[in-house]
């Protein structure tokens, strides 16, 4: 036997080996923590945090909490945000320098999005919100209806973001294994990841004319809101470590044409010619009330502005979609969840594998890769966004 030849039972010793750590996950731990002053009018505020993140174990999630308490004083909320405590963490973004694919900004996604982004694939580890000791229901409700009403009181408030750094698959053990091929590591990163935090003010919560409103540390009248990040770890064996790993890419961007009139067949988006596991699409409309500069609110979630929405390929749709309902309820029953109004998942993984991704990274050039639909409402006001969720490397085998 040669030196590097491997016997039965030395396989089946490694085999075990992996079976006894692979996909095993050792829980979220407190990596950063600072105040956030936040304010009544004085628009959106950037953290960046002053440390990289810390992979001297392989990253599976990233937590980021803000606790606090609202006092609204005078008046109520005139509106409130279907997506109100979420949307005070106005966006997410993470950067850094991978050694296959350079410089990456694998997280882009604001956190009223990421709050119920792992809801579009299951019906657990989504975002958690809390009002005076109340937790808010899994939002399934149509319309979603935030759990801060904006009445005059006091609003003690805890807000969880579960953020995942591999694809939106689901659940199951086959998907827990599966998930290792997507964890960032310190061999891919190095010393590079930072993370950048902005968040929103009062108006983040929707309309606040006539209410005054103050924030100050949790069930206390004074201080200031505190945000934590907590990092999730996974352990790996080195005969784990042999797969190639590769990067999820969720960047969260309004489409590159607003749809506010009536039409047909409107080209939404040119997408990038990437492996794709799924494509959200988020429709509703911007508050115009009481917004100070920066932030960014959504008014109102709908499913019903957009129809025949579907990616295609040289005007021929790649899944065959002819009503967004219908789309939904199915994907629905695959997934096993009930996806939140405003929210349209065209998904290639409902089969809870990354590798039944659709390879759009083998699109001939030239050919036109598309995100299309009806607009079936109109109205100055509506807004539609996207995630399209990309993987570069991974467990896939090089197109032909």
């Amino acid at each position: 036997m040669a030196k590097d030849d491997v016997s039965p039972a030395q396989f089946r010793a490694a085999l075990e080996a992996s079976a006894s750590v692979l996909g095993r996950y050792t829980g979220p731990e407190l990596f950063f923590q600072q105040n956030v002053a936040l304010t009544a009018a004085g628009g959106a505020q950037t953290v960046n945090l002053p440390r990289t993140l810390n992979l001297n174990r392989p990253v599976s999630d990233i937590f980021i909490s803000l606790r606090g308490r609202i006092t609204v004083t005078v008046g109520p909320y005139t509106a409130v945000a279907p997506e109100a405590l979420q949307n005070l963490i106005q966006n997410i973004q993470i950067q850094g320098i991978h050694k296959d694919f350079g410089n990456l900004t694998p997280i882009n996604i604001s956190g009223a999005t990421a709050f119920l982004w792992p809801a579009l694939s299951q019906r657990s580890g989504i975002g958690t919100s809390i009002v005076n000791g109340v937790y808010q229901a899994f939002p399934a409700a149509r319309p979603m209806a935030s759990n801060f009403t904006g009445a005059v009181g006091t609003h003690d408030f805890i807000v969880v973001l579960r953020i995942p750094v591999g694809p939106l698959l689901g659940q199951g053990q086959a998907v827990k294994r599966q998930y290792t091929n997507f964890l960032w590591m310190a061999e891919d990163w190095a010393d590079s990841l930072q993370t950048q935090i902005r968040f929103g003010d009062a108006s983040a919560l929707g309309d606040p004319t006539g209410a005054t409103v103050a924030f100050t540390a949790f069930q206390s009248a004074t201080g200031s809101p505190v945000m934590s990040i907590h990092l999730g770890y996974s352990l790996l064996t080195q005969f784990a470590r042999m797969v190639r790993s590769g990067v999820v890419i969720r960047t969260e961007q309004p489409t590159a044409q607003q749809q506010t009139a009536l039409t047909t067949q409107a080209v939404l988006q040119t997408l990038q010619k990437q492996i794709t596991a799924n494509l959200l699409v988020k429709t509703g409309t911007i508050q115009t009330a009481g917004l100070t500069a920066g932030v960014d609110t959504l008014a109102t979630l709908s499913d019903f502005q957009l129809d025949r929405t579907q990616i295609t390929v040289d005007n021929k749709p790649v899944r065959n979609n002819q009503d967004n309902i219908v789309f939904k309820a199915n994907e629905e029953a695959l997934l096993n969840t009930l996806v939140p109004e405003g929210y349209f998942l065209l998904s290639f993984v409902e089969g809870q594998n990354a590798l039944l991704s659709y390879r759009g990274d083998g699109l001939a050039g030239g050919s036109q890769f598309q995100l299309q639909s009806d607009v079936i409402a109109a109205s100055a006001n509506n807004r539609q966004r996207f995630i399209q969720e990309m993987i570069y490397g991974g467990p896939f085998p090089a197109q032909r």
